[in-house]
């Protein structure tokens, strides 16, 4: 008989335990920099000092990130795959502008939410840092569920435009603006950025009809 854990996974063979382990020391040394980047800024993101702030070895990071830019691009991959799970709850059986807009807060939710990783994925937070083009191409699949709707749309006649992915890019760059103004402190308060994110997404699912 296996041993049921906290997430509801049975584990059954030492391999699963071994399995289970990384993930579990993959996932505490991923918080652990999510959380010096919103106390302490990027200057924190050093191995060292994650190593410190763990009170483990140096080597354990290195042997499961190599670099600094691996455990970055790691926080950047784990940022998509929250966004992805945060679009993927919104329900697609309702009216496509319904569909859009509760879409548009969920990315308003999850980049409030997930701070530390928008700012690594979206707003340059640590300095030197290029993602890897697998990881910008997991940017672009997060949103290959919303352009899939999208196009069902058009194709029932309910969409002006004949381009999905455009319509996406539209509405991303849209939200985007907002959250990033709002980030880097360009809008001050986060209700005048909620004032300004409401007006951006009705305009822009307006444009679509």
């Amino acid at each position: 008989m296996g041993t049921t854990l906290p997430n509801s996974k049975i584990i059954t063979t030492p391999q699963q335990v071994r399995e289970y382990s990384h993930d579990l020391l993959r996932n505490t040394v991923l918080d652990a920099t999510s959380r010096l980047l919103v106390q302490e800024g990027p200057d924190a993101l050093t191995v060292r000092r994650i190593a410190q702030e763990l009170r483990c070895s140096t080597k354990i990071i290195y042997t499961m990130f190599r670099s600094k830019d691996g455990l970055a691009n790691a926080l950047y991959l784990d940022g998509c795959e929250r966004l992805r799970q945060a679009l993927f709850n919104v329900s697609s059986s309702q009216a496509i502008e319904t569909y859009l807009y509760q879409v548009g807060w969920a990315y308003w939710s999850f980049a409030l939410a997930n701070r530390s990783y928008y700012l690594v994925m979206f707003c340059g937070a640590i300095p030197n840092f290029t993602p890897a083009p697998e990881s910008i191409q997991a940017t672009s699949a997060v949103f290959d569920e919303l352009v899939g709707i999208l196009q069902q749309a058009i194709e029932r006649g309910q969409l002006a435009s004949n381009n999905a992915h455009f319509m996406a890019k539209s509405l991303w760059t849209a939200l985007h603006g907002v959250v990033g103004l709002y980030f880097l402190g360009h809008i001050p308060t986060e209700d005048e950025a909620k004032e300004a994110f409401e007006r951006n997404l009705r305009a822009v699912i307006a444009s679509f009809r």
